[in-house]
């Protein structure tokens, strides 16, 4: 029987960080991309593309498959020698690069401490790269009397994590009406509710995502954090991704 490896470049990127402890956590080995042998009948998952394997694997055996979790439509979609199939995690992304849709499932300890009291010193936590869209929601936000939880990795994220109501996301680019697959795949594992820009098609998170239009988004996230009725919208995000279709069931049955 083939082993099953995930791939990664040796250059270190930052936003990947909870995609290779999903690995890890779901027991997969983690190499590097010049660590797969193309002869041996193993099955690599590549977890990017990078300048480290753009020229593939030309004929390659082993089966290669390449789960992209980056957004390009701007362009030719690389395709590399050796790379038999391509899976995305969102379902209209999937079907604009004729991929297949498989959804990032979660794991409980994506949570660094799962036992920690939770308090509610912050309204919501955006975790991302601001750009000036992202930028002007926070502004928006902060006007509506909000408050954002300090951005940061490792320990600091998850004081920041724990301390906060729900999380929000905001599309990086207006071309791209995406759902956000690491981001949905962490606020699961703290139970937080999430509160998403509207997504051309949420795929399985239709009814265990609060959606809203771009302009609507501030008004909204207001709103809903001052209810106080969240506990549930952040459990149903757990058990679809952390029980129901966790990183490993959702791999195995795409494999």
């Amino acid at each position: 029987m083939s082993d099953v490896l995930f791939a990664r470049p040796r250059w270190e990127y930052d936003s990947y960080q909870d995609l290779y402890r999903l690995i890890a956590l779901s027991g997969y080995p983690l190499i590097f991309f010049d660590e797969i042998d193309p002869q041996s009948d193993n099955c690599y998952i590549l977890t990017m593309v990078n300048g480290e394997n753009q020229a593939g694997w030309p004929d390659a055996k082993a089966r290669i498959i390449l789960h992209d979790l980056e957004w390009r439509l701007d362009g030719e979609y690389p395709r590399m020698p050796g790379v038999s199939e391509v899976w995305a995690s969102d379902k209209w992304y999937a079907e604009q690069i004729g991929a297949r849709y498989v959804p990032l499932g979660s794991h409980p300890d994506l949570n660094l401490h799962p036992d920690d009291q939770r308090t509610s010193a912050y309204d919501v936590a955006m975790l991302a790269y601001m750009t000036p869209r992202r930028d002007q929601i926070a502004v928006w936000l902060r006007e509506q009397g909000v408050t954002l939880a300090p951005r940061g990795w490792g320990e600091a994220r998850h004081q920041a994590l724990i301390q906060t109501r729900a999380m929000l996301q905001v599309h990086q680019h207006d071309w791209a009406a995406t759902t956000a697959p690491q981001r949905f795949a962490l606020a699961a594992a703290y139970r937080l509710p999430l509160i998403s820009e509207q997504a051309a098609d949420p795929g399985i998170f239709q009814d265990v995502v609060m959606w809203a239009d771009y302009r609507s988004l501030p008004a909204v996230t207001s709103q809903v954090v001052r209810n106080g009725a969240l506990t549930a919208q952040g459990e149903a995000l757990f058990n679809l991704l952390c029980v129901e279709r966790t990183f490993q069931s959702e791999v195995e049955k795409a494999l």
